[in-house]
């Protein structure tokens, strides 16, 4: 039997954060990384938002991290995913689930609401059937010119 539990990440989950978040990257195939920007993405995350992570039999398989901010157009203020990732021996349990339901929870104690983004190259058309059922499909990510230094797949 799989268990699942969720949690708050805090700081001293930093590294184990930044080894999905780069599993992520070389699964995406997006452009090169900078691994300090990485780092200081958890850490503005963890300082102005927070980041969950799903342990799948005690080892953290999934994390989402999630930042407030506001609109170019606009006063209001939503709860923005920064980053999603379940490595690929979670993606068959429900850990995608758990991630979004806690955020769901967090948005709503705060008063905002969530938007979650499927950008990347990798089964664009599985991701987008599944945050569909989320919520509301509000757009499409499209990249054009040379991407021949930013996208590898």
């Amino acid at each position: 039997m799989t268990e699942l539990s969720l949690r708050i990440a805090g700081p001293l989950d930093e590294t184990i954060v930044h080894d999905l978040l780069m599993a992520m990257h070389s699964e995406a195939g997006m452009g090169s990384v900078n691994p300090q920007k990485v780092t200081n993405a958890i850490r503005h995350c963890l300082e102005m938002g927070c980041i969950l992570v799903v342990e799948v039999n005690g080892l953290v398989s999934a994390v989402m991290g999630l930042r407030p901010d506001g609109f170019w157009w606009s006063d209001d203020v939503a709860l923005f995913d920064q980053f999603t990732y379940v490595k690929p021996e979670a993606r068959k349990t429900r850990a995608i689930f758990k991630l979004v339901q806690k955020a769901k929870d967090i948005a709503v104690e705060a008063g905002m609401p969530l938007l979650i983004a499927n950008f990347g190259p990798v089964d664009t058309e599985i991701k987008s059937r599944l945050y569909r059922r989320f919520g509301r499909d509000i757009g499409t990510t499209i990249i054009t010119g040379d991407t021949g230094t930013f996208l590898w797949r």
